[in-house]
């Protein structure tokens, strides 16, 4: 679990455990992730799950992240609501990453200055990026520079009683 000098509520006590049950299942279905390429059932399980708990988990809304190692391990932390590390570099972890995975809750799903300088840390032992956001990701593949920018919405049709086509 994530430790952080400040002190944090934290309002679901099983959050990691939540995001874990959601990634195994998809493991257990047999389902290999394209990650630079996440389809729905990801999208609506997985990512969504990191993001509810990313708002949902604490006292306030906190960045999460989830990295993925090359063995479909997991390894999460949590920090402020604008930044988050490891306090402590994970042990055991296998390279390449196939994905780091990590929540804006202020809002928008871009990649920062702080993210970009994660990215090129990390790029030769690192396949993809994902930024969730609020109703948004961005899924950058690394070596082909491609980036997924998906944005969810609902869209009420308007009320077409009476004109003519």
């Amino acid at each position: 679990m994530g430790k952080m000098s400040e002190k944090y509520i934290e309002v679901i006590e099983e959050w990691e455990d939540n995001i874990r049950s959601v990634w195994t299942t998809i493991l257990k279905a047999g389902i290999r992730p394209n990650f630079s390429n996440p389809d729905t059932y990801v999208e609506n399980t997985f990512l969504s799950e990191i993001w509810n708990m990313s708002i949902n988990a604490f006292d306030i809304p906190r960045e999460v992240q989830v990295v993925v190692d090359n063995m479909n391990r997991l390894f999460i932390s949590f920090g402020t609501p604008g930044f988050v590390d490891f306090t402590e570099m994970p042990v055991g972890m296998s390279l390449p990453l196939k994905c780091w995975i990590h929540t804006h809750p202020f809002g928008r799903a871009y990649f920062s200055h702080t993210d970009w300088t994660t990215i090129k840390t990390w790029e030769s032992v690192m396949e993809t990026a994902i930024v969730l956001g609020d109703n948004q990701y961005w899924a950058y593949h690394i070596e082909s520079q491609i980036v997924k920018t998906v944005q969810f919405a609902t869209l009420e049709a308007p009320d077409l009683t009476g004109e003519s086509e």
